[in-house]
């Protein structure tokens, strides 16, 4: 069993983090671009939201199910899925990085739109890239459990917690650590990556760490004031 989720963890989590290292190369350059380039935008984002249209989960299988089944199809197929969100989170901080007014300083004075793009467009979008890589790994990783629990993503030679998972059902009743460990695995793995998300989303953001930072002042302050009144109480009853 042991053996089996080590070899689970390698399938799922480097095909994972393929997809994920893919998706945000192509989602950061699709995003800066349709952020800065307004044509682009009007062409690149309908065909992005054409794709969030549909489920996450019935567009892999249907590019695995016209690609065949192999890491190949898999990895391309979740690094499409991959690629809207991320191209959007970032499409909105160059919209926002392109009407700074260094950019329209530099634009005033005739520097070029690629120099523009690297030179201020592209360091402020690159913040928001962290905390989409963590959503965007934890939900690769749920997808391959999905794709090889259903029997049509990897092949069957290729150990995964998904396929564990599958073949733990005509197991349950004599041997429940079949489908315990890869299903606690993956439980674990998601839930870590979505702590850390949220985390680095909370130490990124300043306005989150000042709104956390106003939610602990007023709970020490209710603290405090329910002392302060507990100790009223008790000197009136002395009295």
């Amino acid at each position: 069993m042991w053996t089996v989720l080590l070899h689970g963890a390698r399938t799922s989590l480097g095909i994972a983090a393929a997809c994920t290292l893919l998706a945000i190369v192509a989602g950061f350059l699709t995003g800066v671009v349709c952020g800065y380039f307004r044509w682009v935008d009007a062409i690149v984002m309908r065909v992005i939201d054409g794709l969030m249209s549909f489920p996450n989960i019935i567009l892999v299988m249907s590019l695995v199910g016209v690609l065949g089944r192999g890491v190949g199809p898999v990895l391309f197929g979740l690094t499409v899925v991959l690629v809207p969100p991320i191209a959007r989170v970032v499409r909105a901080a160059a919209l926002t990085a392109r009407s700074a007014p260094m950019v329209e300083s530099a634009r005033a004075l005739g520097a070029r739109d690629s120099w523009i793009l690297f030179r201020y467009v592209a360091p402020e979008s690159v913040s928001v890239l962290i905390v989409q890589a963590t959503m965007g790994f934890a939900a690769t990783v749920l997808s391959i459990a999905a794709l090889s629990f259903l029997g049509i993503g990897l092949p069957p030679d290729v150990p995964s917690w998904g396929a564990s998972l599958s073949a733990a059902q005509q197991y349950a009743a004599v041997a429940w650590w079949i489908g315990v460990f890869p299903g606690a695995a993956i439980l674990l793995t998601v839930l870590g990556l979505i702590l850390l998300g949220d985390g680095l989303r909370d130490a990124m953001d300043p306005r989150a760490r000042r709104l956390a930072e106003l939610a602990r002042s007023s709970k020490s302050s209710a603290r405090s004031s329910r002392r302060t009144r507990t100790a009223v109480r008790s000197d009136e009853k002395d009295g």
